[in-house]
Protein backbone atom coordinates (compact mmCIF):
# COMPACT_ATOMS: atom_id res chain seq x y z
CA UNK A 1 0.00 0.00 0.00
CA UNK A 2 2.65 2.10 0.97
CA UNK A 3 4.39 1.85 -2.32
CA UNK A 4 0.82 2.29 -3.92
CA UNK A 5 0.30 5.69 -2.25
CA UNK A 6 4.00 6.53 -3.07
CA UNK A 7 3.79 6.05 -7.16
CA UNK A 8 0.16 8.38 -7.00
CA UNK A 9 2.43 10.74 -5.30
CA UNK A 10 4.93 10.75 -7.66
CA UNK A 11 2.36 11.29 -10.83
CA UNK A 12 1.50 14.25 -9.06
CA UNK A 13 4.11 16.04 -8.72
CA UNK A 14 4.70 15.32 -12.51
CA UNK A 15 1.71 16.13 -13.68
CA UNK A 16 1.99 19.13 -11.70
CA UNK A 17 5.53 19.79 -13.25
CA UNK A 18 3.86 19.48 -16.43
CA UNK A 19 0.98 22.04 -15.80
CA UNK A 20 3.48 24.32 -14.18
CA UNK A 21 5.71 24.34 -17.81
CA UNK A 22 2.70 26.34 -19.20
CA UNK A 23 3.23 29.19 -17.64
CA UNK A 24 5.64 29.76 -20.16
CA UNK A 25 3.03 30.39 -22.90
CA UNK A 26 1.56 32.85 -20.41
CA UNK A 27 4.83 34.37 -20.26
CA UNK A 28 4.64 34.50 -23.89
CA UNK A 29 1.20 36.02 -24.59
CA UNK A 30 2.58 38.98 -21.74
CA UNK A 31 5.83 39.68 -23.84
CA UNK A 32 3.53 39.86 -27.02
CA UNK A 33 1.24 42.06 -25.37
CA UNK A 34 3.89 44.19 -24.31
CA UNK A 35 5.46 44.37 -27.94
CA UNK A 36 1.68 45.05 -29.09
CA UNK A 37 1.89 48.06 -26.88
CA UNK A 38 4.78 49.60 -28.00
CA UNK A 39 3.64 49.35 -31.64
CA UNK A 40 0.46 50.60 -30.66
CA UNK A 41 2.53 53.73 -29.02
CA UNK A 42 4.92 54.10 -31.83
CA UNK A 43 1.85 54.10 -34.50
CA UNK A 44 0.65 56.60 -32.26
CA UNK A 45 3.82 59.42 -32.86
CA UNK A 46 2.93 58.65 -36.55
CA UNK A 47 -0.40 60.42 -35.74
CA UNK A 48 0.66 64.09 -36.65
CA UNK A 49 2.03 62.93 -39.79
CA UNK A 50 0.22 64.33 -43.05
CA UNK A 51 -2.18 62.25 -44.79
CA UNK A 52 -2.13 59.69 -42.11
CA UNK A 53 -4.29 61.55 -40.02
CA UNK A 54 -6.49 60.45 -37.97
CA UNK A 55 -7.08 56.79 -39.22
CA UNK A 56 -3.40 56.20 -37.66
CA UNK A 57 -4.19 57.12 -34.18
CA UNK A 58 -7.19 55.11 -34.22
CA UNK A 59 -5.38 51.85 -35.16
CA UNK A 60 -2.64 52.94 -32.35
CA UNK A 61 -5.23 53.17 -29.58
CA UNK A 62 -6.88 49.88 -30.50
CA UNK A 63 -3.18 48.24 -30.68
CA UNK A 64 -1.91 49.31 -27.60
CA UNK A 65 -5.46 48.69 -25.93
CA UNK A 66 -4.70 45.19 -27.15
CA UNK A 67 -1.41 44.86 -26.32
CA UNK A 68 -2.59 45.67 -22.34
CA UNK A 69 -5.02 43.27 -22.81
CA UNK A 70 -2.87 40.49 -23.60
CA UNK A 71 -0.61 41.12 -20.95
CA UNK A 72 -3.32 41.33 -18.15
CA UNK A 73 -4.36 38.47 -19.71
CA UNK A 74 -0.84 36.56 -19.55
CA UNK A 75 -0.72 37.76 -15.89
CA UNK A 76 -4.12 36.23 -14.60
CA UNK A 77 -3.29 33.18 -17.00
CA UNK A 78 -0.11 32.67 -15.29
CA UNK A 79 -1.60 32.80 -11.95
CA UNK A 80 -4.48 30.32 -12.91
CA UNK A 81 -2.03 27.78 -14.34
CA UNK A 82 0.24 28.05 -10.90
CA UNK A 83 -3.17 27.22 -9.02
CA UNK A 84 -4.32 24.68 -11.51
CA UNK A 85 -0.74 22.91 -11.38
CA UNK A 86 -0.71 22.51 -7.28
CA UNK A 87 -4.71 21.65 -7.05
CA UNK A 88 -4.11 19.27 -9.89
CA UNK A 89 -0.99 17.82 -8.24
CA UNK A 90 -2.21 17.70 -4.77
CA UNK A 91 -5.58 15.57 -6.25
CA UNK A 92 -3.56 13.00 -8.56
CA UNK A 93 -1.40 12.23 -5.20
CA UNK A 94 -4.40 11.72 -2.86
CA UNK A 95 -7.39 10.53 -4.58
CA UNK A 96 -6.13 7.10 -5.91
CA UNK A 97 -4.37 6.94 -2.08
CA UNK A 98 -6.37 8.51 0.48
CA UNK A 99 -9.47 6.11 0.47
CA UNK A 100 -6.87 3.39 1.20
CA UNK A 101 -5.39 5.34 3.94
CA UNK A 102 -8.51 5.63 5.31
CA UNK A 103 -9.53 2.83 5.72
CA UNK A 104 -6.28 0.81 6.57
CA UNK A 105 -5.32 3.24 9.08
CA UNK A 106 -7.93 2.50 11.81
CA UNK A 107 -7.59 -0.97 11.20
CA UNK A 108 -4.10 -1.04 12.02
CA UNK A 109 -4.41 1.45 14.50
CA UNK A 110 -7.53 -1.47 16.12
CA UNK A 111 -5.43 -4.48 15.83
CA UNK A 112 -2.24 -2.53 17.55
CA UNK A 113 -4.57 -2.32 20.41
CA UNK A 114 -5.63 -5.33 19.87
CA UNK A 115 -2.63 -6.74 20.92
CA UNK A 116 -1.25 -4.08 23.24
CA UNK A 117 -4.00 -4.98 25.27
CA UNK A 118 -3.73 -8.82 25.13
CA UNK A 119 0.10 -8.42 25.75
CA UNK A 120 -0.71 -6.19 28.67
CA UNK A 121 -3.24 -9.00 30.14
CA UNK A 122 -0.96 -11.78 29.73
CA UNK A 123 2.16 -10.60 31.34
CA UNK A 124 -0.39 -9.25 34.33
CA UNK A 125 -1.54 -12.77 34.79
CA UNK A 126 0.00 -15.13 32.28
CA UNK A 127 -2.56 -17.95 33.57
CA UNK A 128 -5.89 -16.19 33.71
CA UNK A 129 -8.59 -19.05 33.39
CA UNK A 130 -10.90 -15.82 31.70
CA UNK A 131 -7.99 -14.78 29.24
CA UNK A 132 -7.39 -18.11 28.13
CA UNK A 133 -10.98 -18.83 27.60
CA UNK A 134 -11.47 -15.11 25.63
CA UNK A 135 -7.84 -16.32 23.79
CA UNK A 136 -9.28 -20.12 22.80
CA UNK A 137 -12.35 -18.71 21.76
CA UNK A 138 -11.10 -15.37 19.29
CA UNK A 139 -8.66 -18.78 18.12
CA UNK A 140 -11.74 -20.49 17.23
CA UNK A 141 -13.94 -17.70 15.56
CA UNK A 142 -11.12 -16.21 13.88
CA UNK A 143 -8.08 -18.80 12.43
CA UNK A 144 -8.80 -19.82 9.48
CA UNK A 145 -10.10 -23.65 9.15
CA UNK A 146 -6.66 -25.37 8.30
CA UNK A 147 -4.80 -23.73 11.18
CA UNK A 148 -7.83 -24.16 13.54
CA UNK A 149 -7.70 -28.31 12.55
CA UNK A 150 -3.84 -27.63 13.23
CA UNK A 151 -4.10 -27.13 16.77
CA UNK A 152 -5.75 -30.53 17.31
CA UNK A 153 -8.51 -33.13 16.06
CA UNK A 154 -11.46 -31.25 17.39
CA UNK A 155 -10.88 -27.99 17.95
CA UNK A 156 -14.65 -27.22 18.91
CA UNK A 157 -14.89 -30.49 21.28
CA UNK A 158 -11.14 -29.05 23.16
CA UNK A 159 -12.80 -25.67 23.88
CA UNK A 160 -16.25 -27.58 25.31
CA UNK A 161 -13.68 -30.15 27.46
CA UNK A 162 -12.26 -27.03 28.63
CA UNK A 163 -8.83 -27.80 26.69
CA UNK A 164 -8.18 -24.05 26.16
CA UNK A 165 -4.44 -23.66 25.91
CA UNK A 166 -3.65 -24.97 22.34
CA UNK A 167 -6.38 -22.62 20.75
CA UNK A 168 -5.36 -19.44 23.17
CA UNK A 169 -1.38 -20.59 22.01
CA UNK A 170 -3.11 -20.46 18.33
CA UNK A 171 -4.48 -17.03 18.74
CA UNK A 172 -1.06 -15.60 20.57
CA UNK A 173 0.48 -16.73 17.70
CA UNK A 174 -1.90 -15.34 15.03
CA UNK A 175 -1.44 -12.06 16.83
CA UNK A 176 2.33 -12.40 16.93
CA UNK A 177 2.74 -12.40 20.88
CA UNK A 178 5.07 -14.97 22.72
CA UNK A 179 3.73 -16.27 25.86
CA UNK A 180 6.24 -14.65 29.29
CA UNK A 181 7.65 -18.26 29.48
CA UNK A 182 8.56 -17.91 26.25
CA UNK A 183 6.25 -20.91 25.18
CA UNK A 184 4.29 -21.05 21.95
CA UNK A 185 2.54 -24.39 21.72
CA UNK A 186 0.24 -23.95 18.46
CA UNK A 187 0.50 -27.03 16.25
CA UNK A 188 0.67 -29.64 18.21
Amino acid sequence: MLLWAVAWVIVGLLVAREVRGLTDLSRTVTAAGYALQEAGGALGSLEGVPFVGEDVGDVAERTERAGRSARESGRSSRESVESLSILLGISIALAPSLPLIVLYVPMRLAWIREVRSVRRALHASPDEPGLEEYLARRAAMTLPYDRLSATGTDPWGELGAGERRRLSDAELQRLGIRRPDGRVEAGR
